[in-house]
């Protein structure tokens, strides 16, 4: 364990140096100590260990659709990994990606699904340290384990309903609807002890989105749609605190300063260097040292705001218009940004008095760590990204189809979050996230083998919008992914579709050289994979809309009995 030194403290206060994600450090100076005739002056910054924790949950996600984002809002999407889901308005699912599709759906429409996402995160430390140059403790290795698999499996629910209003060939079709969906979250959970303890803890973010919808189809070729995103946002973190560091730089200072304190209160030369060191050895065994002493800081919140969607379809074929392309449509769709102000309180756990069982002389400001970390409010502003999409639906010979995506999601929005804490000392901190705008591209393939059964697969490639190793925090150990999925379609009457499926994740080794405000300097990679199963059911009532006259048919032709 390297020594301490007081004099090489007194001027490199680990908590006064400005790591990079803290651009705004704001010093509070503090008189702790007044022995004698001297007066023993600390000088301590809080740039942000709350915020840099809050910050990180508005990095987080589950590796689905590009950082914290969710596509997993439609059971028979996950079959073609969501290609063409602008476009091809399969059923009321469509309400999330494209609200203007429910105005091509025949009948009344309500479904209730549900997907299992099953995250795989294990980690491989690579030399994580302090990273604090210029220190004694620069490049001294970080305690603790790799901990396992920090992904937790959850259930997304997706609830959708679509009622026609009107069919009219002279004024066209209105359709209703309503959704529920979760369109951002995510989970990590990491153990105390592990190695990454001062980066993450425990992450958990949620959304839920209530979704009004209407659609009108014009000329029974183009069709718009608009929702209101009713969306509530919770957050929920956790993340150790380095009290032991915290401790060893202040102790250091006022066992710097004991030698000239005790002699100007009359203690005999001789006897000073014994109390000294006897009063360094019984704080370094109390914990106050690198890793020592660890507290716990919770951080939740949460919000409602409101966004929007908007959407519309353009049918440039139709039935059975060609003998070799039947229906053919392409789709876009703007779902808008929401900015959200999460407010509520950050606690703290095992803040320690500053005290030494044995210590000749007491650090003479015991509850300096309880006095700045107290409970306490605090806000977050965090901007979610809007969403363009683009999407290409072809039906051809009848029995198939293919579809197509890009999807661009506005990652580059959420640059900074600024953070306003309750404590007057406490500064408002503004965290560069430094987030790139990042593409989905997605083809899928259905074969609709009979009227009762449909078969599909996809595939995607998903970009990560984080820049580099230096802003990946375990909290979400996203990279570049691979999807490949498959699915069906079961209709046992003709009122009621059974759709499951399966997706696979292969998502990039995810690279971490993430630094802390504290100077922890995490070192490693995640092995990282998502697995998806999901279910669906979905009734339908009422008759179709009227159908448009038959075209003649040439002599010795008969219809093709494949239905989509």
């Amino acid at each position: 364990m390297p020594k301490l030194d007081g004099s090489f403290w007194k001027q490199h206060s680990f908590l006064a140096i400005e790591m990079r994600r803290v651009r705004h450090p704001v010093y509070l100076r503090r008189n702790i100590c007044c022995l004698g005739r001297g007066t023993f002056n600390v000088y301590l910054l809080w740039p942000g260990i709350l915020a840099a924790l809050l910050s990180a949950v508005f990095q987080c996600p589950p590796v689905h659709a590009g950082s914290f984002a969710l596509n997993e809002q439609s059971v028979s999407g996950l079959g073609t990994a969501y290609a063409g889901a602008a476009a091809q308005a399969d059923d009321a699912s469509t309400i999330f990606f494209n609200p203007a599709g429910i105005a091509l759906l025949h009948q009344g429409e309500f479904q209730l699904g549900g997907q299992l996402i099953v995250p795989r995160a294990t980690f491989t430390n690579e030399g994580s340290r302090y990273n604090l140059p210029n220190t004694p403790v620069n490049g001294m290795l970080l305690s603790g384990g790799n901990d396992g698999d920090g992904g937790v499996a959850h259930v997304l629910p997706n609830v959708y309903l679509a009622q026609p209003v009107l069919r009219s060939r002279n004024y066209g079709d209105l359709t209703v609807g309503v959704g529920l969906s979760v369109p951002f979250g995510l989970e990590t959970d990491y153990s105390p002890g592990w190695v990454g303890r001062y980066a993450a803890l425990r992450t958990k973010l949620t959304t839920f989105d209530i979704q009004p919808t209407i659609a009108y189809r014009l000329f029974d070729r183009i069709s718009f749609g608009a929702s209101l995103d009713i969306q509530y946002a919770s957050a929920r973190l956790t993340q150790a605190i380095d009290f032991g560091l915290a401790g060893a730089e202040l102790t250091a200072q006022f066992e710097q300063a004991l030698p000239g304190l005790l002699a100007a209160r009359g203690v005999p030369a001789s006897a000073i260097p014994s109390l000294v060191t006897a009063t360094e050895q019984a704080y370094s065994k109390a914990g106050f040292v690198p890793g020592g002493r660890d507290g716990v800081l919770e951080v939740a919140g949460d919000d409602w705001k409101v966004g929007f969607t908007l959407g519309a379809i353009v049918e440039y074929w139709k039935g059975n218009e060609q003998s070799f392309f039947q229906d053919g449509r392409f789709g876009v769709s703007y779902r808008s940004g929401i900015s959200h102000t999460l407010r509520g309180n950050a606690s703290f756990r095992d803040v320690p008095a500053i005290t030494a069982a044995g210590a000749p002389v007491q650090f003479p400001q015991p509850n300096a760590f309880q006095d700045l970390f107290f409970d306490q409010n605090a806000t977050a502003q965090v901007d979610l990204p809007e969403i363009y999409h683009l999407g290409l639906y072809q039906r051809f010979q009848r029995q198939y189809a293919i579809m197509g995506d890009i999807a661009w999601t506005r990652w580059s929005t959420l640059q900074s979050v600024p953070i306003v804490f309750q404590n007057a000392a406490t500064p408002t901190t503004v965290l560069q996230l430094d987030y790139k705008d990042a593409l989905r591209y997605a083809v899928g393939f259905e074969w609709y083998a009979t009227k009762n059964l449909t078969l599909r697969v996809g595939f995607a490639y998903d970009e990560t919008p984080i820049r580099s190793a230096s802003f990946r925090t375990p909290r979400i150990p996203d990279n570049n992914r691979y999807f490949v999925s498959i699915g069906l379609r079961w209709s046992p009457t003709h009122f009621m579709d059974i759709d499951v499926g399966y997706a696979h994740l292969f998502v990039q080794d995810s690279t971490v050289d993430f630094t802390d405000t504290q100077g922890h300097e995490l070192r490693g990679k995640f092995d990282s994979a998502v697995d998806i199963v999901s279910a669906a059911v979905t009734f339908r009532w009422g008759g179709p809309k009227a159908a448009a006259p038959a075209a003649p048919q040439l002599p010795g032709k008969e219809p093709v009995g494949y239905s989509k």
